[in-house]
């Protein structure tokens, strides 16, 4: 057989035969199509380029494969830079009802800075105690209450005496309320003890936070009331090579003010002393918060908050802004 009827016969099976070009046609339709198919091709490619190049955040439930007894441990570490070390607190709660209170075993505070730098050691909270107070219906007679100082005096105060203490404080704070009448009347015995024409080391001063927002934010006052001890114009200290501020923690009763400001007269024009009731008041805005806590495998949540024995908070001043 000739090859040429060989290979024509193979033709005849070609499943993808080809239409002559003489045999096309353009037409109007085809163009439309052809163009619609172009752009839909175009707009998925740029869709797809798009969405490979973004990121997502994706959630995923693991489920807890320990058995049913077993409490479930959540671990957190969480900074707060304008949340104070002195004031951070953490309760746990959950839909049984139970409620666990200011939980110190497994946490850890470190003060940092608002860059969230750290700027001391991590140190474990512990329950402080409540102070205590005069009775609620206790007054002293004939009391010269003092006036509140402020921005203007504020610096002349601190630089006019080598000791001040001063009470920042909240009209509308319960505690400060409490503490109001022992501090008047500790203020007009110290005084008297220690006149300013013969004497003049010491003085008690008082600055009202809802007046003074500005002064007081400056000093990071974020409880009342917050006592604060400046030795010649400074609350700054350093003990041990450590750099700390002076705030008073002890009972507020006006026997207890009276000697504890008697136990600071020594030292003024002298090194600083470091009283048993003294203790370092944050220098710096931030906490962060670590460890981690035992809880029961049902909805629950954890509460950090601001809240300290003996004080009280204006939570239109607290920013809880806070970084995981």
């Amino acid at each position: 057989m000739p090859p040429s009827r060989t290979l024509s016969r193979l033709k005849s099976v070609d499943f993808y035969k080809k239409i002559p070009s003489d045999l096309t046609e353009a037409t109007l339709t085809g163009a439309w199509i052809s163009i619609v198919a172009a752009v839909l091709m175009a707009l998925l490619l740029i869709l797809e380029l798009s969405s490979f190049l973004s990121t997502k955040t994706t959630t995923e439930l693991v489920v807890d494969r320990s058995a049913a007894n077993e409490l479930l441990k959540v671990t957190f570490n969480i900074s707060f830079p304008a949340l104070s070390c002195e004031f951070a607190t953490l309760d746990v709660s959950d839909a049984l009802g139970t409620k666990r209170m200011n939980l110190t075993k497994t946490l850890r505070k470190a003060p940092i800075d608002i860059n969230l730098d750290k700027t001391g050691a991590a140190y474990e909270d512990t329950h402080k105690v409540h102070p205590k107070y005069d009775d609620e219906d206790m007054w002293w007679d004939h009391l010269d209450l003092s006036q509140p100082i402020n921005h203007d005096n504020f610096m002349k105060t601190l630089n006019r005496y080598p000791i001040v203490v001063v009470n920042f404080y909240a009209p509308w704070c319960h505690w400060c309320q409490r503490l109001e009448p022992a501090w008047e009347a500790a203020t007009k015995a110290v005084h008297e003890k220690y006149p300013e024409e013969t004497d003049g080391r010491i003085r008690f001063a008082k600055v009202d936070c809802t007046a003074e927002v500005d002064l007081c934010r400056s000093h990071f006052i974020t409880g009342f009331p917050s006592l604060r001890v400046f030795r010649r114009a400074h609350d700054d200290i350093y003990i041990q090579g450590h750099h700390e501020h002076e705030a008073y923690t002890g009972d507020r009763t006006k026997e207890a003010l009276e000697t504890f400001a008697d136990s600071l007269v020594p030292s003024a024009g002298q090194p600083h002393m470091r009283h048993g009731q003294l203790k370092a008041a944050p220098r710096t805005p931030g906490c962060n918060v670590a460890g981690f806590v035992l809880v029961k495998k049902v909805p629950g949540t954890l509460h950090f908050t601001a809240r300290a024995e003996g004080h009280s908070f204006d939570h239109a001043w607290m920013n809880m802004t806070h970084v995981v």
